[in-house]
């Protein structure tokens, strides 16, 4: 077993500050082994894996210590395309961290977001958000999206 296949849940105390860290933890070693070079990546990308959505993937913003980013699903609907879920993320180099800084944001309610803004306290959303980056993760990975 790889150290990001750990369920942060499982580990831990779900919804604590100590259980949030190891989900930061687990999302950026879920993250790395999705995109092993994503310190040299600039610019916009699209992923893809047979018979799934196509993802959008799109740097925004890299420092020193820091890289900022974009990654949604690519939905063709009746009103045009869409992107659900719209996930902003800042990964922590240094401190081997990455955490969902925004979901959905910006656009208009949907199902998925009325999930993740059910409960009101911090700890609950981000743990909410970055539980559902990690399980996206998973998934993208076992289905075999290449970036």
């Amino acid at each position: 077993m790889h150290d990001h296949q750990i369920n942060p849940q499982a580990i831990v105390k779900p919804n604590s500050f100590i259980g949030l860290m190891t989900l930061y933890e687990s999302n950026f070693l879920r993250l790395l082994d999705l995109i092993p070079h994503i310190k040299d990546l600039e610019g916009t990308y699209i992923a893809n894996a047979t018979g799934e959505n196509d993802i959008l993937f799109a740097i925004n913003e890299k420092t020193k210590y820091t890289i900022s980013f974009s990654m949604s699903y690519i939905f063709e609907g009746n009103l045009g395309i869409e992107f659900e879920p719209n996930l902003e993320v800042i990964v922590y180099l240094d401190g081997k961290l990455a955490q969902v800084t925004s979901l959905n944001e910006g656009q208009k309610i949907t199902i998925l977001s009325k999930i993740t803004h059910s409960h009101n306290t911090i700890i609950n959303l981000l743990w909410r958000k970055n539980i559902i980056f990690n399980k996206w993760l998973e998934h993208i990975s076992d289905k075999g999206y290449c970036f």
